[in-house]
């Protein structure tokens, strides 16, 4: 009796092991995908445009799913890092960044839209679409307004040897430059206005001049010296000059004034000629700062002041002051405007009147991108949003237009 309850137990055991085999098979090879998930999305529903709020509840879950998946692994979380600074500007689900994904659960309450989606992350694409923004959103144009003494001769901006350095070194990673002549040139009209630029001053006047006129938006300032330390040379070599460049740098967003970065710096250069010794200590010290190609690779490689400025003014142009000077709308027609760029015009974040006169008007709006971006989304939706939008003139920070109620 014993012996026969034993092989029916054992029987059991095994029918129990080889029907459940399967079912961990099943759920190992879901588990595989560990890029796999799901997460949640909300959008506020206005104007009872339905489709407007379910497109932006699906970038909201996919947002989320791409920090939350990238986010489980150490590679991932400095990922996480430089997604956040670009999420306000990228549309997910136009990037590849979340491929294979389906909603899994949607619906409308109260006012608002919520989905829940399925999909893979692939950082790779994420890494592409970070890349992508940062050229293209930060790397801004620059001016170069350094004071140089090279060998005891002081320097004012244009063709000086850190100037010319400089932008050697930075085109190689694709910005772009008020040239050299350009800038003596201001130097020579507008002195008054360039002073307060070198100074740090990027306000009013200032700001028109760089940014409408030239289209400067990030100006480098600061001194640049170099001095002699051949004594301690002379042990060794008595033709052989030696020379410390020293450096102390600023970058100013001449959108706000603001200080992207900040850097002080001190090279050593030798050379049996004293104006080439000093050439190479000012090169040394602004390879350090900037960066280099690497050799191996051919790639350009930041430096730490370069990464802070392409980061900050990155993180600076997804809440980009945009002015709009607007001409055809009266009062009401301009609180109807108004009401449409803050609920269905992608990347406005605030909307701010400024004020109105008959039928013109100023608005500033806080936007995550260019003011390209925004005349190309305003013009692209004017038909769905009721006005007829007509774009006259761009500007780094402004925009001029002629806006009628359809």
């Amino acid at each position: 009796m014993k012996r026969h309850v034993f092989w029916i137990a054992l029987i059991l055991i095994i029918s129990f092991v080889a029907c459940g085999g399967s079912k961990p098979q099943q759920k190992a090879s879901k588990a595989g995908c560990e890029m796999c998930g799901e997460a949640d999305g909300f959008a506020a529903i206005f104007d009872n445009d339905i489709a407007l709020a379910r497109d932006r509840a699906i970038d909201d879950a996919m947002n989320k799913l791409v920090k939350m998946k990238l986010g489980t692994t150490i590679e991932g979380r400095a990922i996480v890092e430089d997604y956040a600074l670009v999420e306000s500007i990228v549309e997910a689900k136009s990037t590849g960044m979340v491929r294979n994904w389906k909603v899994i659960k949607e619906g409308s309450q109260e006012g608002a839209y919520t989905v829940r989606i399925y999909g893979e992350v692939y950082p790779q694409a994420v890494n592409d679409t970070i890349e992508a923004t940062l050229k293209n959103y930060g790397r801004p144009k620059f001016m170069i307004l350094v004071r140089e003494t090279f060998e005891g001769q002081q320097n004012e901006p244009g063709f000086t040897v850190t100037e010319l350095t400089m932008m050697e070194i930075m085109q190689n990673a694709g910005f772009e430059f008020v040239d050299a002549a350009t800038v003596q040139q201001l130097i020579k009209k507008d002195r008054a206005k360039m002073m307060q630029a070198m100074q740090g001053q990027v306000g009013g006047n200032v700001q028109e001049l760089l940014l409408d006129d030239v289209g400067a938006e990030c100006i480098i300032v600061g001194d640049v010296k170099t001095s002699d330390q051949s004594a301690v040379l002379k042990q060794y070599s008595a033709n052989m000059k030696s020379k410390q460049a020293i450096l102390n740098l600023k970058a100013i967003d001449v959108y706000t004034g603001s200080i992207l970065a900040s850097t002080s710096v001190n090279m050593p250069g030798a050379h049996i000629d004293d104006t080439t010794a000093s050439k190479i200590a000012i090169q040394r010290a602004l390879v350090k700062i900037l960066g280099s190609t690497d050799e191996e690779t051919g790639k350009f490689k930041s430096g730490p002041f370069m990464n802070q400025i392409t980061k900050k003014f990155l993180l600076a142009a997804t809440h980009r002051m945009i002015t709009l000077n607007i001409v055809g709308l009266d009062y009401n027609g301009l609180t109807k405007f108004r009401d449409i760029l803050q609920n269905r015009i992608r990347g406005i974040q605030k909307v701010y009147v400024r004020g109105q006169a008959g039928k013109q008007s100023k608005i500033d709006v806080e936007f995550s991108g260019k003011t390209t971006d925004l005349a190309d989304e305003l013009v692209g939706k004017s038909n769905s949003i009721g006005f007829k939008v007509e774009i006259k003139e761009t500007y780094p920070n402004k925009i001029m237009m002629v806006v009628q109620k359809l």
